[in-house]
């Protein structure tokens, strides 16, 4: 049975790890056993999707789906059927922005937190730096402050960010 999910990859559906250009379209199989970080096909639910940010976003189509770790899809097959192109330099920005309104009003609440008021310093640069892809480093620096000051809640920061990505993306 086949599942529709997600895939950043670098330009030109390139896999990040592996260097491997996607067939977009076209069927992909993985040879030899399948395991996360090691082999297979891996693809992301909408809660994962924060937590391996690229530069393109695509649909992918997988089949064969033989292990799935936190939101993380690791299948025998799968194929690329679409970019999603709301995820742009534009967006990544965006996200980047919702970031640094959360820690800046984090370390509002905590003053006398000396790395956080650092960190609300430099989040809002990062978003509005040259380097759009910087966005990855906000997302992560953002949940982990926010987890710092408040314990338990990076997982609430990680889904507020893969709401925001649902939403402005039109994901499923």
């Amino acid at each position: 049975m086949t599942e529709v999910a997600y895939k950043f990859t670098r330009p030109e559906a390139r896999s990040p790890f592996s260097g491997f250009e996607w067939p977009v379209g076209e069927w992909v199989e993985a040879e030899g056993e399948v395991g996360l970080c090691a082999n297979g096909v891996h693809a992301c639910r909408v809660e994962a999707l924060p937590r391996w940010l690229d530069d393109e976003l695509w649909r992918i189509e997988v089949d064969g789906i033989e292990e799935e770790h936190e939101g993380v899809i690791v299948a025998r097959r799968g194929r690329l059927l679409e970019r999603i192109d709301a995820w742009d330099a534009e967006a990544s920005r965006e996200l980047a922005r919702t970031c640094a309104r959360v820690i800046v009003a984090l370390a509002a609440e905590h003053p006398d937190d000396d790395l956080l008021q650092r960190r609300a310093q430099m989040i809002p640069d990062i978003a509005e730096g040259p380097d759009p892809s910087a966005t990855a480093l906000s997302m992560y620096t953002t949940a982990h402050a926010a987890d710092e000051v408040i314990p338990g809640s990076y997982w609430t920061e990680r889904r507020r960010q893969a709401e925001w990505l649902r939403d402005r993306l039109g994901l499923a």
